[in-house]
Formats: C-alpha cells, structure tokens, sequence
C-alpha cells in the first residue's frame, strides 16, 4: 500500500473562556505521550480563530500513525496507561464535548479491510 496512513482526528468544544488554556494542557499533558505511542502531530486548528472568553471555541487536533499496525499499538498502549487516564479526566473539566475519530484515505480502505 502506498498511503496506509491512520489520521486520529480530536475535537473538543472547550468552555467559554478556557480554550487557550486547555490548548496549552493538551500540548504539554497529552502530546508527549502520544507521540511516544508513535501518533505524529499533523495539525491544531482552533475555530473560530480567536480565543473567546464567553463563547466555546472548538480545537481539533489531527494526528497520524503509518500503518494499521501502529494505530493498533497506539489503541493498546493508551487504554492500560493510567497517564492518560488522568489526563482524559482532567480534560473532562474543561469541555462541553469530545469525540475522537480514526479515517483513512478512501483509497485504501478496501485494502485495509483484509486482515
């Protein structure tokens, strides 16, 4: 396969007037452990692009792992870390909602398929 990249797409909708902070508790909270799980930072994106005091803002931070392998071994190794854990719970506190999603490119998933 050429393109065997997983991308993991976070999104967090962060209460009003906590967004750059919480930004900077991903960073400095979560970002070193992913990438020691072997997840590469691709993107941060924040919307609207100004931190609001008494509005949500919305981050998404989108990460990628080569190979179904790897975002197996990603999956396994953060759901047994009590690091990340108690980040996720500590994250809780400061956003109204999270969702995390896995894709892949469209050509490739059929390839993807056959395990």
């Amino acid at each position: 396969m050429s393109d065997e990249l997983i991308y993991v797409i976070d999104e967090f909708d962060v209460l009003p007037g906590q967004g750059e902070a919480f930004l900077d508790y991903y960073m400095t909270g979560y970002a070193p452990g992913a990438e020691k799980r072997g997840m590469t930072l691709e993107r941060v994106l924040v919307s609207p692009p100004i931190w609001l005091e008494d509005q949500s803002n919305t981050v998404i931070i989108t990460w990628t792992l080569p190979n179904v392998g790897a975002w197996w071994g990603m999956c396994s190794l953060g759901r047994t870390d009590p690091a990340v854990l108690g980040w996720w719970a500590g994250a809780e506190k400061m956003v109204s909602r999270r969702s995390r999603k896995f894709a892949a490119a469209s050509a490739v998933v059929s390839e993807m398929s056959n395990v």
